[in-house]
C-alpha cells in the first residue's frame, strides 16, 4: 500500500461518525505495547485490559502488566495485577476520561551470580484521551501519576505517559457476534 492511499484509508477511518461506544453495557479490550533496543539493553512491555461499562462513561476491570528488561548480564521481570476505573467524558469522536489503578507487583531481578525476587504494590492516576478511529477502535493516551514500592526497598513514583489502543463492542455488537457464535 502506498503513503498516499494508507493516509486516505486513516482519514476515512477518522471521519467515520462516531456513537454509544461508552454506554453502559459496552465491553472494551486493548492495551499497550512497547519494545526498546539498543547496543546493551533491550526491553518489552504488554499491557493488557479488559473492562465493562457498569454505567454510561464509567468503566471498571482488570489490567495485566508483563515487563522484560535486560542489560549485559542483568535481567528483570516484572508481573503485575490488579483493577482499573476510568470515567470519560463528553460525546465528541475524542473523549477525554479520568483513570485509576491499582496493581500487586511481583519482580525477579537476575544477574550472573544472584537472583532477588519481590512484590509489592503500585497504583497509577491521571488523564487520558480516546480518538475513536470508528465506531469500535480507539487510539489512546494516558498521562499521570505512577507509583510503585517493594518489599523492603523505598517506593518510588513519577511522570508515566502510555498510547495504546482498545476496542469497544456496544451491547449490540456482543449480542451480534453470541448469535453468531451459539447459533441462538
Amino acid at each position: 500500500m502506498t503513503m498516499r492511499n494508507f493516509l486516505l484509508v486513516l482519514i476515512l477511518l477518522i471521519s467515520t461518525k462516531v456513537s454509544a461506544q461508552t454506554d453502559k453495557g459496552t465491553i472494551m479490550a486493548g492495551g499497550q505495547l512497547a519494545f526498546t533496543t539498543n547496543k546493551n539493553a533491550s526491553s518489552f512491555r504488554l499491557n493488557p485490559n479488559f473492562g465493562y461499562f457498569v454505567g454510561d462513561n464509567l468503566a471498571v476491570g482488570g489490567n495485566v502488566r508483563f515487563d522484560f528488561s535486560k542489560a549485559g548480564t542483568v535481567s528483570a521481570n516484572e508481573f503485575g495485577i490488579g483493577p482499573f476505573m476510568r470515567y470519560y467524558f463528553g460525546k465528541a469522536e475524542t473523549k477525554p476520561f479520568l483513570v485509576v489503578s491499582a496493581d500487586y507487583l511481583t519482580n525477579t531481578v537476575k544477574t550472573d551470580v544472584t537472583k532477588i525476587s519481590n512484590s509489592g504494590f503500585g497504583f497509577l492516576t491521571g488523564l487520558g484521551f480516546a480518538a475513536f478511529l470508528n465506531r469500535n477502535v480507539a487510539v489512546e493516551g494516558i498521562a499521570g501519576y505512577n507509583y510503585a514500592k517493594y518489599t523492603n526497598a523505598d517506593g518510588n513514583g513519577g511522570f508515566s505517559l502510555s498510547l495504546g489502543f482498545q476496542l469497544y463492542f456496544n451491547k449490540d455488537v456482543v449480542r451480534d457476534l453470541k448469535r453468531t457464535v451459539t447459533g441462538d
